[in-house]
């Protein structure tokens, strides 16, 4: 969960984030990882099968196409049927039931012909499975197989992998892009990692729990209920689905903008504003409340909890936790810390 923002984000309370799981022991660990590699052995088996059936010869009609052709036919014939039934009632009980008997004969020939087109794709398919296999096991599969051993080869360094790209002779050629395009589907297959995390916790965003400029002020910062209601003459009256919206103050971006650091998913820096309320300013919170102004004050931390972040002033050896109070942020010496979680801009 824990890295660095290059670009802006919003700051929210998340108080129902659970805490982080705990540890898996060394048999689970093992069999995940197992388990994982097995994944990515049949994930590049898979894809051997795929370059290979790029190549594969197209050489005579699908069933499919048989069986598509056989029942426009039909449609074409359906015309003639309908006249076929007005000559028969026509001439007579015995016509009528002679074209059943026509009719029911031609259904079941067709309905033969149906299973018999499916066997035939059924048997075809098998039959294109197995010849793959058979190339995969040939030079061919050899060739690519010795491009899964050198990207593996590699260990997961992305240089030493691009230079066996660039540098190998037959890898290089021009006409190759297809296996440049091999190679590297490889490498992100060997190069993935097993999820240790089991079910994994999605924060929830509302209205309500975004740290936001409080209504009317460019420089109290906190969470803030919409309202619902106004007083006019003395008297509560019920607010426009507008109004409503419009009762909160405009949420608070922010981005590192100097002194970015990361460590071990825990990261920081001096915040700066990049919403249209308080555009340019930095965040500040040298007498405990966090406001927006004109220079740099402290550096803020985030702390990776697994599940949301815990927020300090300065860092935990010399600063204070990040906390609600009366609806505006206050960082407290020795309180309980908040805990939040960040959502990533889209428009910076």
């Amino acid at each position: 969960m824990g890295y660095l923002r290059k670009n802006s984000f919003m700051i929210f309370l998340d108080e129902d984030a659970p805490p982080p799981a705990k540890e898996l022991d060394p048999q689970q660990i093992a069999e995940i990882e197992a388990a994982h590699q097995e994944w990515k052995k049949e994930r590049i088996e898979a894809l051997i099968l795929k370059r290979l059936a790029i190549t594969a010869p197209r050489d005579s009609p699908s069933p499919e196409g048989i069986t598509d052709s056989m029942m426009l036919l039909d449609r074409r014939a359906s015309d003639s049927f309908d006249q076929e039934i007005i000559e028969a009632m026509v001439a007579g009980e015995e016509a009528l039931k002679e074209l059943e008997a026509r009719r029911a004969a031609k259904a079941k020939a067709e309905e033969e012909a149906l299973k018999e087109a499916e066997a035939s794709r059924a048997a075809k398919t098998k039959a294109e499975e197995e010849a793959l296999k058979e190339r995969a096991a040939g030079p061919e599969g050899q060739t690519l197989r010795w491009i899964v051993q050198r990207v593996q080869g590699a260990g997961g360094d992305e240089a030493a992998f691009k230079d066996f790209v660039a540098g190998d002779h037959e890898m290089k050629d021009s006409r190759n892009e297809r296996l440049r395009d091999f190679a590297w589907k490889v490498f992100e297959i060997d190069t993935s990692k097993a999820d240790f995390s089991g079910d994994r916790y999605v924060p929830h965003r509302s209205s309500e729990t975004t740290v936001r400029f409080r209504s009317g002020s460019d420089t109290q910062v906190g969470i803030e209920a919409r309202s619902y209601s106004k007083t006019v003459d003395g008297k509560q009256v019920a607010m426009t689905q507008t109004e409503t919206l419009h009762s909160q103050g405009p949420a608070l971006w922010v981005k590192v903008a100097d002194g970015a650091w990361a460590k071990d998913g825990n990261w920081g820096g001096y915040l700066q504003v990049t919403c249209a309320t308080a555009k340019g300013k930095w965040i500040d919170s040298s007498d405990g409340w966090v406001t927006p102004v004109s220079s740099k004050a402290d550096k803020v931390t985030f702390y990776d909890m697994g599940n949301y972040y815990e927020i300090w002033q300065k860092d935990r050896e010399t600063g204070k936790p990040l906390t609600i109070q009366d609806g505006l942020l206050r960082f407290v010496h020795g309180a309980t810390p908040g805990k939040f979680n960040l959502q990533d801009s889209t428009w910076d």
